[in-house]
């Protein structure tokens, strides 16, 4: 059984507190808008996460030294010489909600001949969207088009790990559903490679495993459409098989969420397969607890 959740945590996001791109981007108006609190780059990626290439123009080119020192702090090993960009538009994955950030290139489109490695893409203090990275050649101007190119086999690699995270949590609800003396809360989570997991308030004996696996195995099977929604605040109650008490939507604007599509739906602002067989194949690890909390480690290959 579940309770009501921790409040100041996601089931795929980090803490409520820590400003993040899921926890205020997935609101929109309509595809395409900008996400609240950006001063100007629309998150193309939110509503169609299979580009791979992109054609946008620059807002404006600054080096990483004139950033706050939080937001210089946001990418480790930055140097004095490294910029960031910042865009009309992005497909590129903005660091958040347990997601690794995408990685990738820019180039100018046309004339020019700057080219500039993307190493993240991260939301500021400011609520800008930040490209971080370095230029070949000369540097972009503001009002020049530019080529985003993401690392595709990368952006596959995290939007399955993601996944495998809804499916691993759904999993552990189907039983606790049907294992009354589990009493859990839903927490947070990070899909990272290597370092992947789920976690729930409460105790998950280590004897769940094997369950927990034969639930996942079962959605594998099943290959379950995954699809992702925009909803009111009052349908993702209704939808979503758990929603942060103190996520809210003004009226008028939508939440977006992701379905499995036969076993339950969750908020979410990332990047997802197609269908769960996608995910490859979904191992839970082990089960670990501390501090009245428990992990539920996997790993999809």
């Amino acid at each position: 059984m579940f309770g009501e959740g921790n409040k100041n945590l996601r089931q795929d996001g980090e803490p409520t507190n820590t400003p993040n791109i899921v926890t205020s981007p997935i609101i929109a108006n309509a595809p395409g808008e900008k996400a609240p609190g950006s001063s100007s780059t629309k998150l193309v990626y939110q509503h169609d996460d299979s580009l791979r290439e992109y054609t946008t123009k620059i807002v404006s080119v600054e080096p990483i030294s004139s950033l706050a020192e939080p937001d210089r702090a946001l990418v480790k090993n930055a140097s004095d010489n490294d910029h960031v960009v910042e865009t009309e538009e992005t497909i590129f994955y903005v660091q958040g909600g347990g997601q690794l950030t995408d990685t990738g290139s820019m180039t100018a489109d046309g004339s020019g001949d700057g080219s500039f490695e993307v190493l993240a893409a991260r939301k500021c203090s400011d609520g800008r969207v930040l490209h971080f990275g370095r230029f070949s050649g000369s540097a972009f101007t503001p009002g020049q088009a530019v080529k985003q190119i993401i690392d595709g086999e990368k952006r596959d690699l995290y939007s399955r790990i993601h996944d495998a995270g809804h499916i691993v949590g759904l999993a552990v609800r189907q039983v606790a559903e049907e294992a009354p003396e589990l009493n859990l809360a839903e927490g947070k989570a990070q899909h990272w490679p290597g370092a992947a997991h789920v976690e729930f308030g409460g105790h998950i004996d280590g004897k769940y495993k094997e369950a927990i696996q034969k639930k996942v195995d079962g959605m594998l099977e099943k290959d379950l459409p995954v699809k992702v929604h925009w909803w009111t605040e009052k349908e993702l109650r209704e939808k979503c098989v758990y929603v942060a008490p103190e996520m809210t939507a003004p009226d008028g604007e939508l939440l977006r969420a992701v379905d499995i599509v036969g076993a339950g739906a969750y908020p979410c602002g990332g990047t997802h397969v197609a269908s769960t067989k996608l995910c490859g194949k979904i191992t839970v690890r082990k089960i670990s607890r501390k501090s009245g909390v428990s992990r539920v480690s996997y790993e999809a290959k």
